[in-house]
This record gives structure tokens, sequence and C-alpha cells, in this order.
């Protein structure tokens, strides 16, 4: 699993990919040319204020990730948590939206 930090590669999918928009968060995918799929989690403090809960959410995720990256192809995925942290029955849901 390769992650995505730099913050000029943030901003590029931020603005350009296909975006899903749910209670809860927000998702972005947008192909890549690298051949692997890649993720970024964005969970800020003023929606999880404990770190303990952060954490946990961006654990799931990439656990979810690590799971379903195959069926995502070559494609960058951009989650950002904007209210309680999403279930993975909705992540399974967004999987479905996106194949």
């Amino acid at each position: 699993m390769k992650r995505t930090f730099q913050p000029s590669v943030i901003r590029r999918k931020r603005t350009h990919g296909f975006l899903v928009r749910r209670p809860g968060f927000n998702a972005v995918l947008r192909a890549n040319a690298l051949g692997i799929c890649r993720l970024g989690i964005i969970v800020p403090k003023r929606v999880l204020p404990r770190a303990v809960d952060r954490s946990r959410t961006k654990r799931l995720l990439r656990e979810w990730f690590r799971c379903y990256q195959a069926q995502l192809g070559s494609r960058d995925l951009l989650i950002r948590v904007t209210g309680k942290a999403p279930t993975v029955a909705e992540l399974a849901q967004l999987l479905a939206e996106f194949s």
C-alpha cells in the first residue's frame, strides 16, 4: 500500500477527479499512471477532536483500503472525513459506485 501525503498531490486530487459526497465523508477518485492504487486520508481535528478517534478512523480506513485496493485498480483515492467516521458498509457502497 502506498500512501500520498504531499500537499501538492492532495490539492490535485481534490480539484480533479470523481467526487462522491456522503454523510460523514467525501471521497475523490482519480486515475493515475503508476500502476498502483494510492490512498490519502484527511481527518480534521475539528471533526474528531480526540487523537484516539482520529487514529482509529485512519486505521479502519487503511484496513478497508488494504482489503479492496485490487478492485480499485490504478487510481488515487482521497477520503476526507466530514462528520462521524464512516462505517465499513458505507465504504463498501462507495466501492460499488466507483466500480
